[in-house]
């Protein structure tokens, strides 16, 4: 295991040890969750022209709101609040924010500019399910660390869940688009997400040492601030 694969696993056991800290992390996960309630372009069903990838979007959707639920349960078994994010502090949104144009489909549009703008929402998806799935393994292994056994049970469903989501939605990248498209329209959002990964990890761990840096322990503050200072020089390079 290399040195960041271990410096992110030991983050999320000393997250999972701590209540507080714990709560917090799992109201990232669940506002990411209530994302598609919050705009208006997700998951545009009506735009679908093909019923089982229409029926595989609302079966998304519905495992989306199970999962709502069970972060819910999950924070308040730890004894903390429900929080509602600002949209910066939702990494749905922050991948957007380094992705170029719209998913949202008018009618009107030509069947062709449709099919693009709905490869475009599903490459988007693949890379956030992604990367979900690679921070829900690193968690699932800290949730031993926690003192209410209630995260570990959920973050396991979830991370299947999202490990699918995942699977079918580059399958739908490849089904609709040629090859060539697909390939570019995937590297586009592989980019973005790449991007967002690195300004919303360091937003929020920032803030975990600013805010929290008491709630780790003594031996590894150092670390975490030396992590800051680490990816804060990856974003600097470009």
């Amino acid at each position: 295991m290399n040195i960041v694969s271990s410096t992110k696993k030991q983050l999320h056991r000393d997250i999972c040890a701590d209540p507080v800290l714990h709560g917090l992390v799992l109201n990232l996960y669940l506002n990411g969750e209530e994302y598609p309630h919050r705009v208006s372009d997700y998951f545009p069903i009506a735009s679908t022209e093909e019923p089982e990838l229409a029926e595989m979007m609302r079966k998304h959707l519905r495992e989306e709101d199970k999962h709502i639920a069970l972060y819910k349960k999950a924070v308040r078994c730890l004894n903390q609040p429900i929080l509602v994010l600002p949209m910066e502090d939702v990494f749905n949104h922050v991948i957007r924010s380094h992705t170029p144009g719209s998913f949202a489909i008018d009618h009107a549009e030509h069947r062709d500019r449709k099919r693009d703008k709905l490869a475009h929402f599903f490459a988007h998806l693949h890379f956030l399910e992604k990367r979900v799935a690679t921070s829900l393994e690193y968690h699932l292994d800290a949730c031993a660390k926690s003192p209410c056994d209630y995260p570990e049970k959920i973050i396991g469903v979830i991370l299947s869940d999202e490990r699918r989501h995942a699977t079918y939605t580059r399958d739908a990248v490849m089904d609709l688009l040629p090859r060539r498209a697909a390939a570019r329209t995937l590297h586009l959002h592989e980019a973005a997400e790449a991007r967002a990964n690195l300004e919303f990890s360091i937003g929020q761990l920032s803030r975990l040492v600013r805010d929290h840096g008491n709630r780790f322990p003594r031996s590894r503050r150092w670390l975490y601030r030396a992590s800051c200072r680490y990816l804060q020089g990856m974003q600097a390079r470009g």
